[in-house]
């Protein structure tokens, strides 16, 4: 148990990054407007739904996302212009400045951006990727707002959550007492 809560805090630590800098630089993007490009789209007004299909580009501030189709909830709803965005693809690729020269690339069968709660949940193949350190489940669900990151195995037998954590540098000064 407490091996499993020190490898949660391990990669929590190397995958988030400096949380006011982070907050100040997504708070910006979430600004910004929602930009889609593809070949198809259909507006369901009374219903505040969005369907987009055929080389999906969603673009706010530095956040991009490259789908297949692309499914908005909530567009136009007293709550927030666009709560849910729900993205498929084989895969379905995400891509966000996180922090000043940190970027986190993401991809999965489903991507679901919830943009009102700030929640990335990656499913199906999901892979995560920050300042080179790799994450990869059957599920991955980002917490964007609180830099938070949880990774699930699939169902099938031999399944695992597999993550690769780069070194930290160390300074020159701890470098020269060792």
């Amino acid at each position: 148990m407490w091996k499993q809560f020190f490898i949660l805090v391990a990669i929590s630590v190397s995958f988030v990054t400096n949380t006011a800098w982070a907050n100040e630089t997504l708070t910006r993007d979430f600004a910004q407007p929602i930009n889609i490009d593809a070949d198809h789209e259909f507006f369901d007004l009374r219903n505040n739904i969005v369907r987009v299909e055929g080389h999906v580009v969603i673009t706010q501030g530095s956040l991009i996302i490259h789908a297949e189709s692309l499914v908005i909830e909530g567009f136009g709803s007293d709550v927030s212009d666009a709560e849910r965005l729900v993205a498929t693809g084989s895969p379905a690729t995400y891509q966000q400045e996180v922090d000043v020269g940190v970027t986190v690339n993401a991809s999965a069968n489903i991507i679901t951006y919830d943009a009102f709660n700030r929640i990335l949940i990656l499913s199906g193949n999901a892979e995560l990727l920050q300042s080179g350190n790799f994450l990869k489940a059957s599920d991955i669900t980002y917490d964007l707002e609180n830099q938070t990151i949880t990774a699930e195995r699939g169902e099938q037998s031999g399944q695992r959550v597999r993550t690769s954590l780069q070194p930290r540098e160390q300074s020159e000064e701890k470098k020269g007492n060792n």
